[in-house]
């Protein structure tokens, strides 16, 4: 992407930190982060960032966005998550871009057999190239894991439901997807999934997703 369109990108970010359901993010997303650094039995804590090509819904062959997202989280020995994302999205054959930050709280619950289910709910901020375009959002996603074996994780589906909170901002952007999660060694993984995506109730585009994660 040239500098300038970068530069545009981040001028733009600037200019929203001032809104107030971004400010709110942010702080709910800090209070977690504090939360986490502050706990006595700190359990476990990973950063991630993952690449995802999304493709034109009805022809696979098109592409659509690239997303880009950094993400970190910190889960409690009791099965609590705490977390945040930030995304940046550049779309194809466009100078066109969009973000979002997310701060989410989930739960992991283990299962018999081998799998494990975990449910999360989060808010977050999406806003586009024109600062005036930025609005708050919710979500909540469940994700069926299967541990084939010591080394490799079956992630069999995982469903997002995503809107606005203001329903006329058309958002409603729900996603299902599966993949496979590989260790590379006990604190380090990479992940490959499909995702399929809709908007206001139609195929929007269907995503390939690789990811690394390092847990510390």
């Amino acid at each position: 992407m040239p500098v300038r369109d970068w530069t545009k990108s981040s001028m733009a970010f600037l200019q929203l930190v001032n809104m107030k359901y971004l400010i709110a993010t942010v702080l709910l997303l800090a209070a977690a982060t504090l939360t986490a650094a502050r706990a006595v039995a700190a359990d476990d804590n990973s950063v991630g960032l993952t690449v995802t090509s999304n493709r034109d819904a009805g022809d696979f062959s098109v592409p659509k966005n690239l997303q880009y997202q950094l993400s970190g989280d910190h889960t409690f020995s009791n099965g609590l998550i705490l977390g945040g994302s930030f995304q940046y999205t550049d779309t194809s054959f466009s100078d066109q871009s969009n973000q979002n930050l997310e701060a989410t709280m989930g739960y992991r619950l283990p299962l018999n057999f081998g799998f494990s289910l975990t449910g999360t709910a989060g808010i977050g901020e999406h806003w586009r190239e024109n600062a005036s375009v930025a609005f708050p959002y919710y979500f909540v996603r469940a994700t069926l894991d299967f541990t084939i074996n010591q080394d490799i994780t079956w992630n069999a589906i995982s469903y997002r439901f995503r809107d606005a909170f203001d329903h006329g901002e058309n958002y409603e952007t729900p996603q299902i997807a599966t993949g496979l999660t590989f260790k590379l060694n006990p604190q380090s993984s990479i992940s490959a999934k499909i995702t399929r995506n809709w908007k206001d109730g139609q195929p929007s585009s269907t995503g390939v997703a690789l990811g690394f994660k390092q847990r510390f």
